[in-house]
């Protein structure tokens, strides 16, 4: 899959074909529709297995700011994100494209929850409903950077700008 994920970034989803991808993996076309009868059956494999790192990554922050206050573990998210959409930019390059859209609202729907848990556990607590708009907002602002592709400079202030606005508010 890892073939398959470095060309949907590189060229597209659409621009990439099949036979690219199992030439680029090394293997027999036949071998790939095997395991994936459509491109965007590969698509989803490789988006879900993004989507399950990701929330491995979120529980885990759970853990490491349970009681800090609001400003700073949006900051922690920040970092997380950041450094999850630069690792692995096919979750990116894949979220938008169409499939199955009961599992995709799954998939939003539990980020949001455990985004939402990270800021319903801070010290001093947000007022009642907070936490659910930010779990809302803070992947919103996460995706404005990606459209700065090939402007790393550019696209590194941005984050930093959103991430200041955001701690700001937090703070206020």
């Amino acid at each position: 899959m890892g073939s398959a994920a470095a060309l949907f970034v590189e060229k597209g989803f659409d621009a990439t074909t099949m036979t690219e991808i199992a030439v680029r993996a090394g293997a027999a076309i036949g071998t790939l529709y095997l395991f994936f009868p459509t491109k965007e059956a590969l698509a989803q494999a490789i988006l879900a297995e993004n989507a399950e790192g990701l929330s491995a990554q979120l529980d885990a922050l759970r853990e490491r700011t349970a009681g800090l206050n609001a400003a700073v573990i949006a900051d922690t998210l920040f970092d997380l994100l950041g450094d999850f959409l630069s690792t692995h930019p096919a979750y990116s390059a894949l979220l938008d494209l169409h499939g199955d859209e009961g599992w995709r609202r799954k998939m939003r729907a539990r980020r949001r929850e455990q985004i939402a848990a990270l800021f319903a556990q801070a010290k001093p607590p947000l007022p009642a409903g907070q936490a659910e708009r930010l779990a809302v907002i803070v992947p919103q602002l996460m995706r404005i950077p990606l459209a700065l592709v090939g402007e790393k400079r550019l696209r590194d202030g941005v984050l930093e700008e959103l991430r200041l606005m955001l701690a700001r508010h937090l703070g206020s």
